[in-house]
């Protein structure tokens, strides 16, 4: 499924307008066990690592019912994304060869090092 979006702004003599914005949103999204639970699976800005651990558990726990979890994992994977996706940490998928684009933790940092380096 894909969205178009245009924003247009009008103020008087001033006229805006962004360019067309696409957005993709995978059909299995649909059926995600996690669909509105987006705190769950993203962390607030200097969430303490002992919160941080029981909200990971729970969203393990999430995502080990769901039935799209491969397909989430793929797309978190081959996205490069931050957060918890497909019964995965940050630092799991960084682990695995798969950094998120943008490094927040020095524990992901760590994982990412460590796997190019194996």
């Amino acid at each position: 499924m894909s969205i178009n979006l245009r924003n247009e702004v009008n103020l008087g003599d001033l006229h805006l307008a962004h360019e067309d914005l696409t957005i993709h949103r995978e059909a299995w999204m649909d059926d995600a066990a996690c669909k509105g639970r987006t705190r769950l699976f993203f962390g607030v800005a200097g969430e303490r690592p002992e919160r941080r651990v029981r909200r990971e558990a729970e969203a393990r726990d999430v995502c080990l019912s769901c039935s799209v979890l491969e397909a989430c994992r793929t797309m978190a994977r081959d996205g490069r994304e931050n957060g918890f996706w497909g019964g995965e940490s940050e630092e799991e998928r960084a682990a695995a060869g798969y950094p998120p684009r943008s490094i927040s933790r020095r524990a992901v940092q760590q994982a990412s090092l460590e796997a190019a380096a194996s």
